[in-house]
Formats: C-alpha cells, structure tokens, sequence
C-alpha cells in the first residue's frame, strides 16, 4: 500500500523505480527495471485476486501500460531499462514545481495538488515527485463532491501531466532484449491476464512467449541471453533458462 501511494511508483505514467532513497517510499532512484515491475504485476495481481481491492487492479493495468508504452520492442519482447537521468539530471523527466503544475492543470490545480501533496516547497530539491496523499473517496469528501467526479479530475490532471513529458527529453533507454527479464514479464502480463481477465494481456504473454521460442532458443535446446538490433547473443545463464521454463509453464497454463 505504501509503495502504491508513494513516490517510488510514478503516479502520473504507472511504474515502478528501482528503489527508494529514504523511509517513506517518497523519493525514487528513478531508473525503471523490467525485472522490478514484472515481478510487482505478478504481486498487485496475486494482492487484487486475495483482497478485490481496486487500487491493485489500478496499479497492475497502470504498470502494465507504462511497460507497453515505453519497454515494448517490435519483436514482441520486452527492453531492460530506462535511465534515471534526462539532460544530466536525476528524475528531470518527472518532477514538477507547483507553479508548472497550477499552469499545466489549470481550473481544478487544488483538487489535484491536494492529493498529490504538491507544495512551493516540493519534496525533491524544489520539485515535486506525486505521492498520494488520501483515497479518492476522502478527497470527494474534502471538496464535496462524488467520488467518481474527484476520481475524473485526477485522472485528467494526469492526462495533461502526460501530455507535457511527451514534449520532454526522455530518460536513456537500454533497450537490451533479455531473456530471463521476458520470462518474468511473460509471467507478470499472465498473473495480470488471470486476475483481470484481460485477453490483452494473454496476447502479450503470448507474443513475447514466440518471440523467444523463435528467436532466443535453438533446436538443441541452448537458449541465448540477448536480443538487439535482430541479433541474439552471449550463452544464456541459469536465469535464462529457469526463468524461460517459468514463463512456459505459465502459458501452458492459460
């Protein structure tokens, strides 16, 4: 939960960073691994199936947009990072001062600061990283009004939040095809696929399941590690293999 409210999970874009700098889950290394969200799709997938809790099922479809927006390869696997520095500076690409953030959402700013806990001060030197504040159901509640209609002002905050970083100079990509990461996030679009219900998400599963059946594993047997630029590359380690076998399991299973 409190990493679902913190700044360690991009509130704006979905994700997860890599970790957190401090004890509150408020301010991120901002890099975003393939192996972290994959594992944290299967986790708030397992948490939604055990207590039907919508803000897991929120976190997974979020991630799992994030992941296909900006980890995707046309192969149908998955790339490996996005760097934490953009213009040589940590986290640029996400953080906000309040005065950009009253420019950017206009009309409903206090609505969407008050959630986000967005001050002049910020949380991160002078900026703002987003961390949720309160549920939505307690912010209907403090400006009066219904959930839902809270609920629609945040996520069009979000929406125009999104609409500027597709202006901004992004993070560094590693865009390294691993096969070890693809099996966990074979596993990860399948937990989501089995908790949610999404047919998408089997096809994700699927699409990256022949992507490494055609491309990463040999007729022998031998798998290999990397795919970049349609080349595969460098003897495939233990994770490889166990993580291949996982993932296979899996879709045998759905």
């Amino acid at each position: 939960d409190n990493m679902a409210f913190g700044g360690i999970y991009d509130q704006a874009g979905g994700g997860f960073a890599r970790y957190s700098t401090d004890k509150t889950w408020t301010v991120p290394h901002f890099e975003k691994m393939l192996y972290d969200n994959s594992q944290l799709v299967s986790l708030y997938s397992h948490a939604y199936q055990f207590y039907g809790d919508e803000e897991y099922a929120r976190i997974v479809r979020e991630t799992l947009e994030f992941v296909g927006r900006e980890l995707s390869d046309k192969s149908g696997g998955f790339y490996s990072s996005l760097d934490a520095d953009s213009e040589g500076e940590e986290g640029k690409f996400y953080v906000l001062s309040e005065e950009e953030i009253d420019k950017i959402i206009g009309e409903n700013a206090e609505i969407f600061k008050t959630f986000y806990g967005v001050t002049r001060r910020g949380n991160f030197e002078e900026k703002n990283i987003l961390v949720k504040t309160m549920s939505l159901a307690e912010l209907g509640k403090k400006f009066e009004m219904a959930t839902e209609d809270a609920a629609a002002m945040v996520d069009a905050g979000k929406k125009k939040l999104m609409d500027i970083r597709a202006d901004r100079i992004r993070p560094g990509l590693d865009d390294k095809v691993l096969t070890a990461l693809n099996g966990l996030m074979i596993v990860g679009y399948l937990d989501a696929y089995f908790a949610l219900g999404d047919k998408s998400y089997l096809n994700k599963a699927l699409a990256c399941g022949e992507f490494i059946l055609k491309k990463q594993i040999e007729k022998s047997g031998k798998i290999s590690r990397n795919y970049k630029e349609g080349k595969s590359s460098i003897n495939g380690f233990l994770d490889d293999y166990s993580y291949t076998i996982l993932a296979f399991i899996k879709l045998y299973e759905a």
